[in-house]
């Protein structure tokens, strides 16, 4: 007999105001923890980039913050992908927003000394919201979450078509303006946390919980309108 589980929605939500939010806390996060631990939380790739530059200069103590975000990333990611099979609530895509929202509020009290689990837990919920808000669009189109690469070239691809374009439409210029959102709130996420972390030091990483649980209670009011 199949198992009935409740109703959830196919996908997150598609405003702007969600991916600017959440392509700013992705590259605020991650200039903290290259700043602090030494390592990145969401973008792995760049983490195994560094641990190439470390391995040429044989600095392995370096190595071990990498190497930690890149395994906690992998069991976040892997918790995602069960959490959204089982459909255990409306609201399940909100509650995957919690371990970084409350990691990130954490990570300034506990002591110093714990450098390698405070970067493995904010991997943790990285992770997770990758999975979770994986396949999310800004307006019907598809874009990364707390990340830049792709959308950085998804950028570039909208404004050639538009330029290019015999016909420019509305729609195509609307397609570029928002994928240049969100790799400016990335941009924007990054520079604002280097450049309050010279004054509030380790406190700097609460800009995070800050937009982390704005876009926790989007997601609410969301889930909410859509499973009416």
């Amino acid at each position: 007999m199949q198992k009935i589980f409740p109703k959830v929605p196919a996908v997150s939500n598609n405003s702007r105001l969600f991916a600017i939010l959440m392509a700013f806390s992705g590259g605020a996060i991650d200039v903290y923890c290259h700043n602090y631990f030494h390592g990145l939380v969401a973008t792995q790739t760049g983490n195994i980039i560094l641990m190439a530059s470390n391995l040429s200069h044989n600095d392995w103590q370096q190595m071990l913050p990498k190497i930690l975000s890149i395994i906690m990333f992998t069991v976040g990611f892997l918790l995602g992908i069960l959490l959204k099979r089982s459909n255990f609530s409306d609201y399940w895509r909100s509650y995957t927003m919690l371990p970084a929202i409350l990691s990130s509020f954490v990570i300034p009290l506990l002591p110093q000394d714990l450098q390698l689990f405070k970067i493995g837990i904010l991997a943790f919920g990285s992770g997770l919201l990758m999975l979770t808000f994986s396949g999310t669009q800004i307006e019907g189109n598809p874009y990364t979450i707390m990340m830049t690469s792709g959308n950085y070239r998804k950028m570039l691809n909208e404004w050639y078509l538009y330029l290019t374009s015999k016909d420019k439409s509305s729609m195509q210029k609307r397609n570029a303006h928002n994928y240049t959102i969100v790799v400016v709130s990335f941009i924007v996420g990054a520079c604002l946390l280097a450049f309050i972390s010279q004054s509030v030091k380790m406190y700097s990483i609460w800009i995070v919980t800050i937009t982390f649980t704005i876009s926790f209670f989007i997601e609410i009011y969301h889930a909410k309108k859509t499973n009416k």
